[in-house]
């Protein structure tokens, strides 16, 4: 039987005894496009955050391909890609030194070939040997979505990714990550992006779960839902 890419089973976290999440159960399928909806304050950050190996669950469970998210393996490191509303980067880095250094860390093959085929696309290459620091918030933007695929991930979280980018970001991340067309590959990359742009879900997304004060209100998660 094939696992889900991302499975929860009433995932709930409190803060100070205050539901944040609230018995979330969502199934996603390998090579799905899901948009995370809901207002400010609903849930989409924590259930990330929580997918993401970075905040554990008060109760409930979380799975991504069969791996629990509670335990952070190295496994699951590997397979997972994340893009949070602020650019995590070091300032005083170039796009060169972050990305090798993260590739030394995922032990990406070839890594040289792959940061220079990944700053191209996104269009930041002529930038690869200035110091992060200098950067607008939209380049360092393009920066992240670079380092998120960098290592192939099989599973994308995005949180709020639109934030920052131009015309042209949006339409790099609509090619590179929402539309999988970075890769190649036999299985498509799975996303599941929290966003407020409703107007451009549309265009990239195969079904939605919106949340609501930390619970599930609606989910459309089908083939060709949207």
């Amino acid at each position: 039987m094939q696992n889900m890419a991302i499975e929860t089973n009433s995932l709930t976290r409190r803060y100070d005894g205050l539901p944040a999440l609230n018995k979330v159960s969502i199934q996603i399928t390998p090579g799905s496009r899901i948009a995370l909806l809901g207002n400010n304050g609903s849930g989409k950050t924590t259930l990330l955050t929580i997918l993401s190996t970075l905040l554990q669950s008060s109760e409930g469970s979380a799975k991504i391909l069969g791996h629990d998210v509670s335990k952070k393996t190295t496994a699951l490191q590997n397979i997972i890609g994340v893009i949070r509303h602020q650019p995590m980067v070091y300032e005083n880095f170039s796009p060169i030194e972050d990305l090798e250094l993260f590739a030394k860390i995922y032990q990406v093959p070839n890594n040289h070939e792959r940061i220079e085929r990944l700053l191209t696309s996104v269009e930041i290459w002529h930038l690869r040997d200035e110091m992060i620091g200098t950067f607008s918030r939209g380049q360092k933007q393009r920066l992240m979505i670079a380092k998120a695929l960098l290592h192939k991930p099989k599973v994308l979280l995005l949180d709020e990714p639109e934030i920052g980018l131009d015309q042209d970001g949006l339409r790099i991340l609509d090619q590179l990550i929402l539309m999988n067309a970075a890769e190649e590959e036999a299985t498509p990359i799975t996303v599941l992006a929290a966003t407020h742009r409703e107007e451009r879900v549309d265009t990239w997304a195969t079904g939605f779960v919106r949340l609501e004060g930390g619970r599930v209100i609606e989910t459309s998660l089908g083939k060709d839902a949207l």
